[in-house]
């Protein structure tokens, strides 16, 4: 079994954590959070089941390993490949929700929950520019390197 790579988990659960508190917070930046969290939460559970674990792989592909669980992250990327349009549709309602977050806590002066908008934001995109183009990639990599094997089982993504 592959597993997301300890950073991103880190980070994921950081996230959930903060926006956890911030649902407890009475007034606009709890009703902004609530709503926020309820994009977020099925949006974290597809990226755990299809983006993230293929990232696992990713030191040991560069180092031009053949790591265990290649063909599992081969399923999960051609989902991702399949599933991207809709989740960066997702990408786009979470990132409205975010500012309805930060514009709160800015009124409020919530200034920490107004920085975390900020940061959950940024992380949104870090994930559109870098992780999810490089699952796709370690798909592309496996499948590469299980053509060139003769490997059968490795069909157009």
């Amino acid at each position: 079994m592959i597993t997301i790579p300890q950073s991103l988990q880190i980070e994921h659960t950081a996230i959930h954590d903060a926006l956890s508190e911030a649902t407890r917070v009475p007034g606009p930046v709890g009703v902004a959070a609530t709503e926020l969290a309820a994009l977020l939460g099925p949006h974290f559970t597809r990226e755990n089941a299809i983006a993230l674990p293929p990232l696992g792989l990713l030191a040991a592909l560069a180092a031009g390993e053949t790591p265990a669980g290649m063909d599992e992250a081969l399923a999960m990327t051609d989902a991702l490949r399949k599933e991207l349009p809709r989740m960066l549709q997702e990408h786009t309602a979470i990132r409205a929700a975010t500012e309805r977050l930060r514009s709160a806590a800015q009124k409020e002066k919530a200034f920490a929950y107004e920085q975390f908008a900020e940061e959950l934001a940024l992380h949104a995109r870090t994930e559109e520019e870098v992780l999810y183009p490089a699952a796709l990639l370690v798909g592309d990599v496996i499948r590469a390197r299980l053509s060139a094997k003769g490997h059968t089982k490795v069909g157009p993504h």
